[in-house]
């Protein structure tokens, strides 16, 4: 399993659910919106980083608004995980240092529910050894993932990456793959306990969740998909702001930027990013901007 994958799950904000569905099949509303300028509009979508290749082909109202812009956005470039040198990197940086063992960054009642979870997964312990916290929370997920159905390869981000490079768009990202490689491996001790035990707590629930939620996703019914997304997070504020609300916040100058240009743009990020009252979308509204849901 490559870790290029785990840090693009990582950086979800978000529990990702898929189900055997076409986004074809969706209601009248998708997770588009048409921002709208002076004299120039982009469109926002938010994403599912993890689907089923049975979600496609996605939404016509989406792939229109993807063909009719000339600039795709993406939160980073994902295929620049992929070189070598970023490779080796997360492999250095996503293990614990000599002497420490994970065992040994977590309290006994979090280390022995997450031991009883590989288990339960028929993975082997040691191999989650040497891991940070949230590196192992998030290998665990992925596993767990994959059993019903999910991929990264079929995530909204990368699928349309791949297509914005066959088309010759321009390729715009918010974040460098630095930064989102420090921001997967870079929790402190008190933090990766947090997360994990978050991320145990969403994996309990998976099965039973994952329909409603893309379900939410695939309507773009917005207060659903807020709940879903981030109510584990709310639930620990510090890695709230960290992980979302930092991270929005300094996307809206470029997004900003992309409005008073003379190019129509799709910016496309996780789901997660654009609902709740510090999400992108009504941000950009105490801008003054026009936003229309399609």
């Amino acid at each position: 399993m490559k870790l290029k994958r785990i840090v693009a799950l990582i950086l979800l904000a978000a529990a990702v659910f898929i189900c055997s569905v076409s986004a074809q099949d969706a209601g009248s509303k998708h997770p588009l919106w048409k921002v709208e300028g002076s004299g120039n509009s982009i469109y926002l979508l938010g994403s599912i980083h993890v689907l089923n290749r049975t979600n496609y082909p996605l939404a016509t109202p989406i792939l229109q608004a993807f063909g009719n812009s000339p600039i795709a956005v993406f939160e980073t470039e994902m295929d620049k995980l992929e070189e070598p040198e970023a490779q080796q990197k997360i492999q250095s940086l996503a293990v614990l240092p000599p002497g420490k063992t994970l065992e040994g960054e977590l309290s006994p009642a979090v280390f022995a529910s997450f031991s009883n979870h590989v288990r339960d997964a028929g993975l082997p312990l040691a191999e989650f050894t040497q891991l940070k916290p949230f590196m192992a929370a998030m290998t665990l997920e992925v596993v767990e993932l994959q059993k019903i159905g999910a991929q990264t390869e079929y995530g909204v981000d990368e699928f349309l990456l791949g297509r914005a490079h066959r088309l010759g768009k321009t390729v715009v990202p918010l974040e460098t793959p630095d930064f989102q490689i420090n921001l997967a491996t870079g929790f402190n001790k008190q933090e990766g306990e947090l997360l994990l035990k978050s991320t145990l707590r969403d994996i309990d629930n998976t099965k039973q969740l994952y329909g409603e939620m893309l379900r939410a996703w695939q309507t773009g019914d917005m207060a659903k998909l807020e709940s879903m997304l981030n109510e584990g997070l709310h639930d620990v504020p510090v890695l709230f702001k960290k992980l979302v609300t930092d991270r929005t916040e300094r996307w809206m100058p470029k997004i900003e930027e992309l409005l008073k240009g003379d190019k129509q743009a799709i910016v496309i990020v996780g789901a997660g990013h654009l609902v709740g009252k510090q999400g992108l979308i009504e941000l950009l509204k105490k801008k003054g901007w026009k936003i229309t849901q399609l």
